[in-house]
């Protein structure tokens, strides 16, 4: 394709004012201006080297209301995607329909202050019970130290694996961490704390058992002693507690098990019953344990 460089000349029209020609070719093309300043050619003859330029590059002038970074980000997403299938506005449009960013940054550590409140809240009103409360605040304590620095938005389903995962844990423990944590992110998506939910691509183990061995019985010479040691000592006060825990099979942690709830109007010995109520029950549901005669004869004493 023909192309030369353009130059600038004095020329003389008929009338015989002088102007200032720019010559040249552009891709094939013969250029020939006659301007009325040697200035204006210049100008001129700079212009048409730029378009020649742009034409051998493959660029092209092009009216705009983008600036130039926006021009520059355009150009770079229209080569991200020129060997797809689709066009950037598919890519685009898939993009506005699916995401959405937070429209309330929150930190991890302020975040998670704020959910162990609202549980606690639950607890004091016996909707939560006070061990469910003590996990809860556990395992966000221990993800608030994992990531001190982190947004909640920040959080991706590659590092909570990992997290869940920590210390080589059971199946079991893995899906208790990540059921935790889950309720934790629930929560945050409703308060716009995250765009979307990453636990629901965090994988879980699916039909895990409960792997309980057999309970150590006591002997009967055992229990003697212990009945005998709690009798002799501090007067006597431990003697119901261990009793109804020995005889009754009441479960026995004193801050948050049965024994701590139970009441003296749920032992009913004239009737050889103690009502086990759903506010006092590990599993929030009632039954009735039978009374037995060496049961009857520690509690009378």
């Amino acid at each position: 394709m023909k192309q030369t460089e353009f130059v600038v000349s004095r020329f003389v029209n008929r009338n015989g004012a002088t102007s200032w020609r720019v010559a040249g070719w552009l891709h094939g093309v013969r250029i020939r201006k006659n301007l009325p300043s040697r200035e204006e050619a210049a100008a001129e003859k700079a212009a048409l080297e730029i378009k020649g330029i742009q034409a051998a590059s493959g660029l092209r002038p092009a009216l705009t209301c983008l600036s130039d970074d926006q021009l520059r980000e355009a150009e770079s997403v229209f080569r991200t995607v020129a060997d797809r299938k689709r066009g950037l506005t598919f890519y685009v449009n898939f993009a506005l329909s699916n995401y959405r960013d937070p429209e309330n940054e929150k930190s991890l550590k302020d975040a998670a202050s704020i959910y162990v409140a609202l549980r606690g809240a639950e607890e004091k009103l016996g909707h939560l019970s006070h061990r469910q409360f003590q996990s809860f605040r556990c395992e966000l304590r221990a993800l608030t130290t994992h990531f001190p620095n982190a947004n909640v938005s920040e959080l991706t389903p590659t590092k909570l694996t990992a997290f869940f995962q920590r210390g080589h844990v059971s199946k079991k423990s893995y899906n208790n961490r990540r059921g935790l944590v889950s309720a934790f992110l629930k929560y945050g998506l409703l308060q716009d704390w995250i765009a979307a939910n990453p636990i629901e691509k965090v994988p879980h183990f699916r039909n895990v058992g409960h792997r309980r061995g057999s309970a150590v019985t006591l002997s009967a010479a055992r229990c003697a002693e212990i009945m005998e040691w709690c009798e002799t000592n501090h007067d006597g006060k431990l003697v119901p507690f261990a009793a109804l825990c020995l005889f009754a099979g009441i479960r026995p942690d004193l801050y948050e098990g049965e024994i701590s709830k139970l009441k003296p109007e749920h032992v009913r010995l004239d009737t050889g019953v103690i009502f086990i109520e759903p506010e006092v029950s590990k599993v929030r549901m009632k039954r009735a344990i039978t009374i037995q005669p060496n049961l009857a004869a520690w509690l009378r004493a």
